[in-house]
């Protein structure tokens, strides 16, 4: 999701129908980009979230554009559109229906159902998530003191023995730096160009081959829109040259399926000097991709007992399918030389990371053969996915490479910690949540996998995060530090917390945090200041040296001094002996 803007209709037109309910018919969102885009430009300007006209239409209200009910899930839109409850209210009708279902029977039925918009929800889920966070901060607080400085390492022990099993401790700024590292120059550069090939990712169209190879040395091989149009053509042929009615019905059924199967857009683009094809996955930015998002619930990965984003997980099985020939024509071409890589923005990246680990348990490719996986702003979106690294022996810091700025709430929105409250909701949307084991154990739907690379722009694009040095940067979160444990992450992912954020007016709107933190412009904005930033840095430090050096660059040789300045300083060295 960069830089859009969304208006689709409340009752869907016409549409085939498909076994998978996900890959809808897709529908494309209007985009504008930065100015400092080198391959394309846009003429769509960003829609303002807010309007002044009433709308009757029943829309999700999260993200500054409108989004139809019909992709929403029954269960998740009985919540957002349906009759309000109070949460004391959800409790009691869980508790009676679970009484219920043990054969015994209630007085209280009947409870008073409260009509109101669904903001009421996040506004007392805040009220009591803030409640439940000063608690535990006073608790974290009085421990100290009765603990003394010590400290973890000290102790022997980890922030989770010391905090409780789910607790984390909280931190000020200047514990919290301890566990952060700047991110050195040749990979922020990495970073800087796969951001630009994600951004680039939303305006495919526009992509021009000639100007990709003479900014960053990459040949454009393929994407999803020239997948499309070669259906097409091939389709349109076989229901000319069809025999009967019936044959072109069901060729034409085919194509309108096999059109629109993808809920993300993708390109793809080969790096001739690394021998690496890299697969670059868009984002939210259709019908298709957004149902696909909020079908978040657990299923299992590639038959394993490990969970995984049901929706993303379907999407990404659909992607696997469309990027096979690209993947084995390179293995033809390169052998043992080729190399993958595959990235993306928001729950592209999710799906990159899916395709990735799906090639390796299908044992299509060996690890050595896959690049990292580098995603922007994505969600996490396995529950125990350590596992499936433990099975293939990978280590997860090699392999997955997180890159969030430091406000942005979708990579957020699954992996928080959420209070009791919320988990009875979430229990009464999908029954699967009843025994979901991230959501009993870790009061959260989905675990933070990989390392995690947090960017900060300055402070005239975005506030500061309360946690990291003021002033633009890329740190990554240092695994390795003493002391360091889930905890140092959680501690992050918490602050702001998604429901500060939700509940909060000012986070809406083309210039509210939503948008703005999430944006695939700002996340290469960002990147390339940090690299500006270094190069300015590089640039003080030369000129510092040459300044150093000029007055003995610049002083005569000795060779040719006169016979009065050698007697001269024949004369200083003796004054300096006596």
């Amino acid at each position: 999701m960069a830089c859009t803007s969304l208006s689709i209709p409340t009752s869907p037109a016409n549409s085939t129908k498909r076994t998978n309910p996900i890959f809808k018919d897709h529908v494309p969102i209007r985009r504008s980009c930065s100015d400092h885009n080198h391959l394309c430009s846009y003429t769509n300007r960003i829609r303002a979230a807010s309007s002044t006209q009433p709308n009757n239409s029943r829309s999700i209200g999260i993200f500054p554009f409108k989004i139809s009910s019909s992709i929403v899930p029954n269960c998740l839109g009985s919540f957002l559109f349906g009759p309000y409850k109070p949460m004391d209210v959800v409790e009691k009708n869980m508790n009676m229906n679970m009484v219920e279902k043990s054969g015994e029977r209630t007085g209280n039925e009947g409870e008073e159902i409260k009509r109101a918009n669904w903001m009421e929800w996040l506004v007392e889920l805040r009220s009591k998530w803030r409640n439940i966070w000063q608690q535990k901060q006073v608790e974290d607080e009085e421990e100290d003191n009765n603990n003394g400085e010590e400290g973890c390492c000290a102790e022997g022990c980890s922030l989770e023995e010391k905090n409780g099993e789910m607790g984390y401790k909280s931190y000020d700024p200047e514990s919290f730096s301890r566990f952060l590292v700047r991110v050195p120059w040749s990979e922020t550069k990495l970073f800087s160009k796969l951001a630009f090939l994600c951004n680039m990712v939303y305006v495919i169209p526009e992509i021009k081959g000639e100007v990709l190879q003479r900014y960053y040395d990459l040949q454009f091989v393929t994407s999803s829109f020239k997948k499309k149009a070669a259906y097409m053509e091939a389709s349109t042929m076989t229901v000319v040259v069809a025999a009967n009615e019936s044959e072109k019905h069901e060729t034409t059924k085919d194509f309108r399926a096999g059109q629109h199967s993808s809920p993300c857009e993708w390109f793809v683009c080969d790096d001739s000097s690394t021998f690496t094809r890299c697969f670059v996955v868009q984002g939210l930015d259709s019908h298709a991709s957004w149902q696909a998002y909020l079908l978040f619930g657990p299923t299992k990965f590639e038959g394993t007992n490990v969970l995984v984003h049901r929706g993303i997980y379907e999407a990404a099985e659909a992607m696997y399918e469309q990027f096979m020939p690209e993947i084995l024509d390179h293995l033809e071409r390169k052998g043992e030389q080729a190399k993958f890589q595959f990235t993306g923005h928001c729950i592209g990246g999710s799906i990159a990371l899916l395709v990735h680990l799906m090639l390796l348990t299908r044992n299509l490719v060996k690890p050595s053969t896959l690049r990292p996986v580098v995603t922007f702003g994505s969600p996490f979106v396995f529950c125990k996915g350590h596992k499936i690294l433990e099975q293939l022996s990978l280590d997860e810091s090699d392999h997955i490479h997180c890159v969030m700025m430091h406000r942005d709430i979708v990579p957020r929105a699954f992996s928080s910690n959420y209070n009791n409250q919320v988990i009875t909701l979430l229990r009464r949307l999908n029954g699967s949540f009843q025994t979901h084991p991230c959501l009993i154990k870790s009061k959260r739907l989905y675990s933070p996998m990989g390392n995690l690379f947090i960017l900060q722009p300055d402070e005239k694009s975005s506030p500061p995060h309360p946690l990291l040095p003021p002033g633009s940067a890329l740190y990554v979160l240092n695994k390795t530090q003493c002391g360091s444990s889930s905890g140092v992450l959680m501690a992050f992912l918490n602050s702001p917390h998604p429901l500060e954020t939700f509940s909060d007016p000012a986070a809406y709107g083309s210039e509210g945090t939503i948008l703005r933190d999430h944006d695939s412009c700002n996340y290469l904005k960002a990147m390339n200041m940090v690299l500006r930033q270094h190069t300015r840095m590089v640039a003080r430090k030369v000129r510092k040296q040459r300044n150093l050096l000029w007055p003995i660059l610049t002083s005569p040789s000795p060779h040719s001094w006169n016979d009065e300045d050698k007697s001269d300083l024949q004369r200083t060295k003796l004054v300096t002996r006596e």
